[in-house]
């Protein structure tokens, strides 16, 4: 089993430097939740991360069916009500209450082929599977 870490730093109330695997990425907020919009905000970088999951789990996949992929365009959309974020009314959710994914593949495949490879992209991604089944997050806060 691998253990995977990301070390965060926060600039300000919205900046957040991550290290992560030896890259450095910037996470910030819109303007509308007090940032300055001058990276991704943390709900995208999530969508971002199922798009670029989906990506490689389908070039692996393609890969072991003996295809190859033309053309992979990943459309992620989610729904979210931010009343959680602003207002700390629990009543909804603050996380998404769905996410739509859209998958364009070009390749010369027959239906069936390209059912089999969905059905493997969608149950053999990591980043969705902790999306659609409940993963233990534990919290703590050290002086």
């Amino acid at each position: 089993m691998a253990v995977i870490s990301v070390k965060a730093e926060a600039e300000n109330s919205t900046v957040t430097y991550i290290d992560a695997g030896g890259h450095r990425v910037i996470i910030d907020e819109p303007p509308a939740f007090g940032g300055e919009d001058t990276a991704p905000s943390p709900v995208a970088m999530l969508l971002a991360s199922v798009a670029g999951c989906i990506n490689a789990i389908g070039q692996w996949t393609a890969k072991e069916m003996g295809f190859t992929i033309e053309k992979l365009d990943i459309q992620v959309d989610g729904d979210v009500d931010a009343t959680a974020f602003f207002t700390g009314d629990m009543s909804k959710r603050a996380g998404f209450s769905s996410i739509n994914v859209n998958i364009y593949l070009k390749a010369d495949i027959t239906d069936e082929q390209r059912k089999i490879w969905l059905e493997n992209v969608s149950k053999r991604c990591p980043v969705t599977d902790n999306i659609m089944y409940p993963t233990p997050v534990n919290f703590k806060a050290e002086p």
